[in-house]
């Protein structure tokens, strides 16, 4: 069993820039592009301890079995059905990449993972023996900042402020290298467990 996920993230930030320094009570617009890369990488450290897409991503999630396809691995929101697919592709027997068509399958958009499943009445298709058998491209996140949930929001302001005001590796004192109580009291409403992947590529585009 392997389970790899490759992600091209969105261009889209989840705050503004006007957003994070209301937050951080910057006035000025020197530190601007810092505070832009904070926005994105806290973003990413809030998606991955949730295990959610925040801002939609194209993403592409192989797998060796059908069994390992049950569930996708980088959700939406919870709630949010902000998920589609847009193709899955699989080695045959003859280990030819051939495209599964849409009737075979059904996705389930509102569950928590997003998981796909087999339409009444079909079958799964023989597969290659091959690594990567299968390979599942679908799109992940929301489209529009405006439509992300105020709370998230917020948790990730506070990793904003966190690393903002904290920009050495360690204090004395003080640990900065952890996510801070309030904002995990927040993103565990959002967290779905943890599969045991690996992650390839984080691209922002």
């Amino acid at each position: 069993m392997a389970r790899s996920l490759y992600i091209v993230d969105s261009i889209i930030p989840v705050l503004s820039t006007d957003e994070a320094k209301q937050h951080l009570r910057v006035s000025n617009s020197n530190d601007d592009a810092y505070i832009d890369s904070l926005i994105l990488a806290c973003t990413k450290m809030a998606e991955s301890y949730c295990n959610i897409q925040i801002m939609e991503g194209t993403l592409t999630q192989t797998a060796d079995c059908w069994e390992d396809t049950f569930e996708l691995y980088q959700s939406p929101v919870q709630n949010s059905a902000a998920i589609s697919i847009t193709s899955i592709n699989y080695y045959n027997s003859d280990n030819v990449l051939t495209l599964w068509p849409t009737t075979e399958y059904v996705l389930d958009a509102i569950h928590s993972p997003a998981r796909i499943g087999l339409e009444v009445g079909k079958d799964y298709p023989t597969l290659a023996n091959r690594i990567d058998a299968i390979q599942i491209i679908y799109t992940s996140g929301y489209t529009a900042a405006s439509d992300v949930n105020r709370l998230l929001k917020q948790a990730i302001l506070i990793l904003v402020g966190q690393w903002y005001e904290n920009r050495q590796e360690a204090i004395v004192g003080r640990s900065v290298g952890t996510i801070p109580m309030t904002a995990t009291y927040i993103l565990d409403r959002y967290r779905i467990r943890n599969f045991g992947i690996s992650y390839n590529n984080y691209i922002r585009i």
